[in-house]
């Protein structure tokens, strides 16, 4: 490799997908080694320079931290944060509010969400925080009332089987051993009874598993990936954050979850490739209920070490 190649790299050819430094710009702080996560900069011959340009994974820290606008990347938009957003003392208080008056809606109308709705809560999913930056999250929406039918008709039965099986282990002497007191109480008192309950409703007409909602969201993620977990989980409170805001509500429904990753008919019917796994659903709709009080939670469980 000769010289003229190894100061391109090191400093990044500009066109390529990852960070360039304009030297006669930069001022050597050093703040773009401190805050990039894969250590790409490092300091050479009293130089910032990219020695691990491969390693980049496009999260924009460098730009967006850089006080001489000395790195040009393509990963973070020109704007900047509005500081009297973020520094307002009202701030903290209006989010604390949001979290506290979002509900989970189980009664919608039947009116179709709106398009432009939807798309703005994907975006809200979009800008959540990846491991790696990876942004690998999967996004399933159902609209069509009669694919929604078809789900349900497919997934009911899958439902059924999951919670006979579960019935079966909580009722076994080792069962407490295997999931612990707490969990395996909350099964058999309340979770199998009411699952029986669940399905003489729903042969009478009602619907228990998706309460006639409008719209199915699913996130789904590489099954290989511990990250995926959280990210996708994240990605889809973020989502009904903004569905809350946009006055849409949403419930968060684990039958859906765990049917299709216990039943491969529910999952090829969805449309999910072997190699992932949901790690989330949830229904959302115009409420046909409202709420006139803030939610109310147990103390949080904490061990300060």
């Amino acid at each position: 490799m000769n010289d003229k190649t190894s100061t391109q790299q090191s400093s990044g050819i500009p066109g390529k997908d990852y960070p360039s430094i304009v030297q006669d710009k930069c001022t050597k702080c050093g703040i773009c080694l401190k805050v990039c996560p894969t250590m790409a900069y490092e300091m050479r011959d009293d130089q910032v320079v990219i020695v691990r340009s491969e390693m980049c994974i496009k999260c924009g820290h460098c730009g967006a931290t850089c006080p001489a606008n000395a790195i040009i990347e393509s990963f973070s938009v020109p704007e900047g944060i509005p500081a009297s957003h973020l520094d307002s003392p009202s701030f903290p208080n209006a989010l604390q509010l949001l979290f506290r008056s979002r509900r989970s809606v189980r009664r919608y109308k039947k009116q179709p969400l709106a398009r432009e709705d939807l798309e703005k809560i994907l975006e809200a999913g979009r800008y959540t925080a990846t491991g790696t930056n990876a942004q690998t999250i999967n996004y399933i929406v159902i609209t069509d009332p009669e694919k929604i039918d078809e789900l349900r008709t497919i997934a009911l039965p899958v439902v059924m089987k999951m919670f006979a099986f579960i019935g079966k282990v909580v009722s076994m002497p080792f069962s407490s051993h295997l999931m612990g007191d707490e969990v395996r109480e909350r099964m058999k008192n309340r979770y199998v009874p009411g699952m029986q309950l669940l399905y003489e409703r729903q042969m009478q007409g009602e619907d228990r598993i998706f309460y006639d909602a409008p719209a199915i969201m699913l996130v789904t993620g590489e099954k290989y990936d511990e990250t995926q977990a959280f990210s996708c989980a994240a990605a889809l409170y973020n989502c009904s954050l903004m569905a809350h805001t946009l006055g849409i509500g949403c419930c968060f429904n684990g039958f859906l979850q765990t049917s299709v990753n216990f039943n491969k008919k529910l999952k090829k019917w969805m449309g999910i490739p072997k190699t992932q796994k949901c790690y989330g659903a949830m229904t959302l709709g115009y409420p046909n209920v409202k709420y006139t009080r803030l939610v109310k939670r147990n103390p949080a469980r904490v061990r300060w070490i």
